[in-house]
């Protein structure tokens, strides 16, 4: 009891110490530096209770000293409120501040009054025993003295390697990371258990890690993937991390450590590494192995279907991959806000507050239909290498947001959409009413395009509902009854 007791102690205590390290609001300044040094101080607190050490009282003191200088400045309740916050935003539910006062609570008693009560009952019931336990042990020496707290160590700096790995999420040096450290925490941990069994196999893990590079491998590479191949890319990962951790630790009849270093090596430490859980959002591949400025951590995804894109953090989706494209670093946009782009329209999202704000057109489904009748007019027509259309649908009730604007470029099969808010064809200094036509020509890339302007607007019961503006820009020259069939086409839609 006694051993699992330290073991959970210690895990608390390396992710209260992760999160410390991981915040980086306030990194640059002193208070940061001692808290840090606060969670070292736990952590030795931890290893000289567990061995009954009466000099305890050592680190105890430096502890409880920084833990209320710190709970003063501000760092304690910052730590341990972002550590509260890990199950709501682990599991992507909305933050409940009865719980998170209760995580908390329960926290602080854990770190601050656990270890007091500890060593006070272990003095009245005579379990802690005198030692040789120096001043300077007990202040750190023995993270790297005794045995058990330099595996420890060791373990710690290759999981905080991971970390900052993760937290930077530059290509290479997560890849170096996931397919590197795994496999030397396994061989360090190999190496204290063998020590700890005293068997005469020195190294048996050693033979062994090429299968564990291969099982990191394909964890990494499985983030391109989505669905059941990414599935099954994870299954055989975490198979091959387990097949080396039984045949290295069951035979020493450890099989407890058995799994929790299957679990450790195959999901937590390559999961760091890369920065994100890709166990969420598994029927989308990522696309991409790089972040989206201005945050770390936001990424483009993949319908592997559609070929829609949309975005995602490290923990869960964002944006559904319903988009052509997402345009993170517009000129015209402030940093941190997405133009998502799909069909020629575009919504922008803001990104710091995870919400969508305005649209360039206030009917997304007219949209999507009246660039599905564009795709079959420019076929039927045979709007060749260039050519362009411009449609314009307009409430004529609300006319400051259009109810579709499309902006189209024909390039053999292929339609492209135009953005921007400049004059797409040309710009008209007489406006039309309904029934008229205009003509003009421009000229683009060396070539004389005819334009040609039809307005129609769309009535029920003698009342104007719509104005339906079109335009087109070909190298043949446009006929009227093109536009005027397109345009009953989208009277059509209007009228649904």
């Amino acid at each position: 009891m006694k051993q699992k007791v330290f073991w959970l102690d210690l895990a608390v205590c390396s992710l209260w110490l992760f999160v410390a390290l991981a915040n980086c609001s306030w990194w640059s300044l002193p208070t940061h530096f001692l808290m840090v040094v606060t969670v070292v101080m736990r952590i030795i607190l931890s290893f000289t209770l567990y061995r009954g050490e009466k000099r305890s009282w050592i680190p105890l003191t430096v502890f409880s000293a920084l833990f209320a200088l710190l709970s003063v400045e501000g760092p304690v309740m910052r730590t341990t409120g972002d550590f509260a916050d890990l199950p709501f935003v682990v599991m992507g539910i909305n933050n409940d501040h009865l719980t998170h006062n209760i995580i908390k609570c329960i926290l602080l008693a854990w770190l601050f009054l656990g270890p007091i009560a500890v060593y006070i009952v272990g003095l009245i019931r005579k379990t802690m025993k005198s030692s040789t336990l120096t001043w300077k042990d007990a202040l750190g020496a023995i993270l790297w003295k005794d045995k058990g707290t330099k595996a420890y160590c060791q373990l710690m700096l290759i999981a905080i390697c991971a970390l900052y790995a993760g937290l930077a999420m530059d290509m290479r040096m997560c890849r170096f990371a996931c397919v590197v450290l795994p496999p030397l925490s396994l061989y360090l941990i190999a190496r204290y258990m063998t020590s700890c069994k005293d068997t005469t196999e020195k190294n048996p893990v050693v033979g062994k890690l090429w299968m564990m590079v291969a099982a990191m491998v394909l964890f990494f590479y499985a983030q391109r993937y989505a669905g059941m191949w990414r599935v099954w890319m994870l299954v055989a990962s975490i198979a091959m991390v387990a097949y080396v951790c039984w045949r290295t630790f069951g035979k020493l009849g450890l099989a407890g450590i058995s799994i929790l270093a299957t679990v450790y090596l195959g999901i937590l430490l390559p999961t760091l590494a890369i920065g994100y859980n890709q166990y969420a959002c598994i029927e989308y591949g990522r696309r991409g192995l790089y972040t989206l400025e201005p945050l770390r951590g936001i990424f483009y995804i993949k319908d592997t279907n559609t070929d829609k894109v949309g975005l995602r953090d490290r923990y869960g989706i964002l944006v559904e991959p319903i988009y052509d494209n997402i345009v993170h670093n517009s000129r015209n946009r402030p940093l941190g806000i997405y133009e998502l782009r799909n069909n020629g329209c575009y919504t922008l999202y803001n990104v710091y507050q995870n919400k969508m704000m305005t649209s360039n057109i206030s009917d997304p489904n007219l949209q999507d239909s009246i660039c599905q009748i564009l795709d079959k007019y420019c076929d039927r027509n045979a709007y060749g290498h260039r050519d362009r259309l411009e449609i314009r649908v307009t409430n004529k009730f609300k006319a400051e947001i259009p109810l579709s604007h499309v902006k189209m470029t024909r390039n053999g099969i292929n339609s492209y959409y135009d953005y921007s808010d400049q004059p797409y064809i040309s710009e008209d200094s007489v406006t039309l009413r309904s029934g008229e036509f205009a003509t003009d020509s421009v000229v683009r890339y060396g070539d004389t395009f005819h334009v040609l302007h039809y307005s129609y607007d769309v009535k029920r019961d003698s009342t104007v509902l719509y104005n339906i503006d079109l335009k087109t820009a070909r190298q043949s020259t446009p006929q009227h009854e093109e536009l005027n069939e397109l345009a009953k086409s989208i009277e059509t839609l209007l009228k649904q």
